[in-house]
């Protein structure tokens, strides 16, 4: 089958690289197996792109293999420069949306997972690690699935009144092909930061989340849009934290935990609200309000899903006029918005595993829009945080004050510690 990729899946064109070190002997065969396995349980595993007519479509159900590279591992500047081209590297048409790399030594062993975020979203990808990982050590069979298409999104929704659906589609079109093209590329240059909380920390954060009847991630983002204001200052501030939501996790049943998918919505806050406000308080506040737009969210996403059906793909040279127009716009270089998603406790290791689980980190890199968010973890007891953002949106020595604020104001309200912002007079020279 031959299906045109959507508006959305043209727009979002980047790469997710996910690092599993992994301490234990495992065979090239064993591997391959494995691999194997996990792209004949998985529908988005077996398609491969192709361009006919100056458009993109989907090939799907194709019998081309997940390419793997086993490459000597000598130095760290290996895995550094294996990361770098796996991120910046696009997927070429007629290959499969996903391929790995091994790193190889005697003692420890990277495994380099790099996929198409048009078919992955961040859990995804630790879907397909953890079944790769399973499988190491066992002979199982995975049980494969029908593809999921946007049709089983929108189900039985049609519009009160599809023709103003159209209509507002059409004119949108319009507007979107009105959009000059630009030959001039604009480089993506993004930047990494990682840091972490240690285990007593990690559970201590966890107890007053819960004596305070709130979420960690509730938490997360009072902390995160506290420390922005601080470093940033009103003038810079984005105006949104946005946070993706998972639409599997029970909340929709086409779609099963163990599935591969992306774009099932987002969670939008105001930032800079109540900054006076008791820190708990306002992470009850935001906890209920994630509530709220999490059970509208999952009534909107049939009607989202039609109406992106009705758009037009937007040309990779119209995307580069929109990137350039916020660049002179300044509006932090991803379009007023900072991005934080929480992937939660995650568990990669089994008794039967033939390795130690050592270490877990994830890249992404975009090929069309501007980078500039924090992703949050907990990997063997520990929250770890992960900052990928453009030069065009914030500079280093912005983000490191960033990541210092974000850290200390945390650390105060595990400590159960006064309220009050730090740091103002440290952010001013980087404003």
């Amino acid at each position: 089958m031959r299906r045109k990729l959507s508006a959305i899946e043209h727009m979002i064109d980047g790469n997710i690289v996910y690092i599993v070190t992994l301490e234990g002997h495992f065979s090239e065969e064993q591997l391959r197996s494995s691999i194997q396995r996990v792209q004949r349980k998985h529908p988005a595993l077996r398609m491969v792109m192709i361009e006919k007519g100056g458009k993109l479509y989907y090939e799907e159900e194709c019998e081309a293999e997940i390419p793997l590279r086993i490459i000597p591992y000598l130095r760290d500047h290996d895995l550094e420069r294996e990361r770098q081209a796996e991120l910046m590297t696009p997927f070429p048409y007629g290959q499969p949306q996903l391929r790995v790399v091994w790193l190889q030594s005697n003692t420890d062993n990277h495994l380099l997972f790099t996929s198409s975020h048009r078919i992955c979203d961040g859990m995804s990808m630790l879907t397909i690690v953890r079944e790769t990982l399973r499988l190491l050590s066992s002979r199982e069979e995975m049980v494969p699935y029908p593809a999921v298409t946007a049709q089983d999104l929108i189900g039985d929704y049609t519009p009160a009144h599809p023709w103003k659906e159209k209509l507002k589609a059409h004119l949108l079109n319009l507007l979107l092909q009105m959009i000059p093209a630009s030959n001039h590329q604009a480089l993506n240059n993004e930047y990494y930061l990682e840091w972490s909380l240690d285990s007593p920390q990690t559970e201590a954060l966890k107890l007053r989340c819960r004596a305070e009847g709130t979420s960690i991630h509730a938490a997360l983002f009072v902390a995160l849009d506290r420390a922005l204001l601080a470093v940033l200052g009103r003038k810079k501030l984005p105006a949104w934290i946005e946070s993706p939501m998972d639409v599997r996790r029970g909340r929709m049943s086409r779609l099963k935990s163990d599935m591969l998918f992306f774009g099932g919505g987002s969670l939008k806050l105001h930032t800079g609200e109540h900054a006076q406000q008791d820190f708990w308080t306002r992470a009850r506040v935001v906890h209920d309000e994630i509530r709220r737009q999490i059970e509208k969210e999952m009534i909107d996403i049939p009607k989202r899903y039609y109406f992106n059906e009705l758009l037009r793909p937007v040309t990779r040279e119209r995307i580069q006029t929109m990137v350039r127009v916020g660049d002179m716009l300044k509006v932090n270089g991803s379009w007023n918005r900072f991005a934080l998603s929480n992937l939660g406790s995650i568990d990669l290791q089994n008794e039967a595993s033939p390795f130690r689980l050592k270490d877990l980190r994830l890249y992404v890199h975009s090929f069309n829009f501007r980078l500039l968010g924090l992703v949050a973890y907990t990997l063997q007891g520990k929250l770890r945080f992960y900052y990928a953002g453009d030069l065009e949106c914030l500079d280093r020595s912005q983000a490191e004050v960033l990541k210092a604020m974000f850290s200390e104001i945390l650390t105060k309200q595990i400590h159960h510690e006064s309220d009050r912002t730090p740091g103002i007079a440290l952010s001013a020279a980087v404003v």
